[in-house]
Parts: C-alpha cells; structure tokens; sequence
C-alpha cells in the first residue's frame, strides 16, 4: 500500500510541475498577446488600430505591413505620422510629397549620408538632434516596405 501510494504521490507531483509549465508558457504566450495588441492599438507608440481595422489613412503604400514595421522598429517613438508618435524627429505624416522613394530608403539605412550624426537640421522652421540611429542591419525588403509606405504618405 504505501509503495503504490508513494508511487501516485510521484505521479501527481509530476503532473503538478507539468501543469505550472503548461500555465506558464500560457501566460507568456498571453503577456506577449496583450502587449503587441497594446502597441498597435497606440497605447505604445501611436498605432491608429480601431475595432479591428486600420482608421483614419493609417497606411498607404506598403499596406498595413508598412505601418506595423514602421511602430514595431521603433520609429514611431521619435516621428510623428497624422497627430501620433513622438516630436523627438521630424513629423513623417506628409514625407512622401517632399522626398523621393530612395531618398527615404538611404534616410533609413544610412541616415549619416543626409545629416551628420551629433549635429542638427532644421526641418519646416524647427530644430531636431541628428540622433537617428542607421538601420543598416535591417532587412533590406523591411527597410523598402517602410520606405514604400513613408512616400505614400502626401
């Protein structure tokens, strides 16, 4: 009697470690949910996601992957695109009428070529600090999606 006891006592601790695992990999799981629907749905970032559908000219161009790649690499944080985002850059919500598709592509992969790193520019009558950092790392089809979407936006 005892062994057969030990022996379920064993099989039940065994199954409560696999039940934490199973509830902690879905919380993760619900954790990294949460945040990516936070993030688009502006609480971090800007994103103009509204009852399931992109609103208010969003995205053009390069569709909603230009828009989800332009938050999701942190560009949002410092540019401004229709009222949302950050002013440490410049406002990017009419870029496309004022810079060509390659222009755009080299701001983003090699912005140093345009501004000098650690100077500034002065942009519609305002101030910034050339911070940008380069993406030259990034995937080249991720740079020239953004870059799509950027010079739609007239």
């Amino acid at each position: 009697m005892r062994n057969a006891g030990g022996g379920m006592s064993k099989r039940f601790h065994g199954s409560k470690s696999l039940i934490g695992l199973i509830l902690l990999v879905l919380l993760v799981i619900a954790g990294v949910y949460l945040f990516t629907g936070a993030m688009m749905s502006g609480r971090f970032g800007g994103g103009m996601m509204m009852g399931g559908r992109f609103s208010g000219g969003a995205y053009n161009g390069s569709g909603p992957e230009g828009y989800r790649l332009f938050n999701t690499s942190g560009c949002i944080r410092c540019h401004t695109i229709n009222g949302r985002g950050g002013t440490i850059g410049p406002d990017l919500s009419r870029v496309g009428s004022k810079r060509s598709f390659s222009w755009i592509v080299t701001q983003i992969a090699a912005p140093s070529t345009h501004f000098k790193r650690g100077s500034t520019a002065t942009i519609n009558g305002k101030t910034y600090p050339v911070i940008m950092p380069n993406y030259e790392r990034m995937p080249k089809s991720e740079v020239i999606t953004i870059s799509r979407y950027l010079e739609s936006l007239k």
